[in-house]
């Protein structure tokens, strides 16, 4: 159990430190640790863990990060992940703060904005493996594009948007199972 910990420990502290750009910029780096590296869940398995953590309220990552620890160490695991995920922010912020008070903020916004584009990858690598391993067949698909659709035309949340893809989900592989 000490091995699991310490594992957990070294993961979602390297994914504080290295996740630049907020929740969606770190589910890449989410999966390649626990379903690449570590192989702790599966890719579906983890892309439930991520709908799970988007309705769950808080952000994305944290609750990722707490299910993911109680999943492989029960409530130790899960205080065990969330706080190393926090801990390297943490460091950053303060880090960052005794910088812009002693040399200005134009150094640290230089710094800063060196880091869009690898935020701008982080997040449609995500994109990518999470669309690679949902949309597995025509129903998927359907799915999909008519998600995208009613978000984008008509503005729906993204609890409205789950709630109808698992409906219509249900309803189309009920009616035409694979």
């Amino acid at each position: 159990m000490g091995v699991l910990l310490q594992a957990l420990a070294r993961v979602f502290f390297l994914i504080g430190l290295f996740g630049f750009g907020g929740g969606y910029a770190i589910v890449a780096l989410i999966r390649h640790f626990v379903v690449v590296e570590n192989a702790w869940l599966t890719d579906l398995q983890f892309i439930d863990v991520l709908a799970i953590s988007q309705v769950t309220p808080g952000p994305i990552a944290l609750n990722t990060a707490t299910f993911i620890g109680y999943k492989m160490a029960g409530v130790i695991g899960s205080v065990v992940a969330t706080s190393f995920s926090i801990l390297a922010p943490f460091i950053l912020v303060l880090s960052a703060s005794y910088f812009v008070h002693n040399f200005g903020g134009e150094k640290v916004s230089l710094y800063l904005s060196l880091l869009t584009p690898l935020t701008y990858a982080l997040v449609l690598s995500a994109t990518y493996s999470i669309v690679k391993e949902s949309i597995l067949d025509l129903g998927g698909l359907v799915i999909f594009f008519l998600s995208l659709f009613l978000v984008y035309k008509y503005k729906w949340s993204l609890v409205k948007v789950l709630l109808f893809s698992g409906i219509l989900g249900e309803i189309l592989y009920f009616l035409f199972p694979h």
